[in-house]
């Protein structure tokens, strides 16, 4: 199917293909595209890879604290992201760790929250020296931490 887009008044003079396809959850998507020579599908593949895309740096930005990038070098797109990962991978890994010496339970959200503003329950400030006085006795003995 193809279309014009826009008003009556403001009507484009080329016409533009639709696609229509659904999603996981059963729902119809219409994307309008001036690609006319690739099969629908192939549209429909390039539309769920963009947009995983797009979910992707969304969660970046929203859960990563990443709401700008400094910069609009090709550098600059892949260090932010992969440092801010690396930080949430560590951070994640730490809070596990310390998880299993407590038995109140707070979400990673809140652990991280309080962690970085130091208003972290005594139970947890506890666990978090005790990990991390294990940690230094590891790396002081060469012993290593995994497996």
């Amino acid at each position: 199917m193809t279309c014009q887009v826009g008003t009556e008044q403001s009507r484009t003079n080329h016409r533009y293909r639709v696609v229509t396809f659904y999603d996981n959850d059963g729902h119809d998507i219409r994307v309008v595209t001036n690609v006319m020579n690739v099969s629908a599908e192939e549209i429909a593949d390039m539309y769920k890879a963009r947009w995983a895309i797009e979910s992707f740096f969304h969660w970046i930005k929203g859960y990563l604290n990443l709401p700008i990038l400094f910069g609009n070098s090709k550098n600059a797109v892949f260090t932010q992201p992969f440092i801010a990962l690396s930080v949430f991978v560590l951070l994640k890994w730490f809070f596990d760790q310390v998880k299993k010496a407590v038995r109140k339970s707070i979400s990673f959200c809140s652990f991280t929250r309080s962690f970085l503003v130091q208003t972290l329950a005594i139970e947890w400030k506890s666990a978090v020296v005790d990990f991390l006085c294990r940690l230094r006795e590891y790396s002081e003995k060469g012993l290593p931490l995994f497996g």
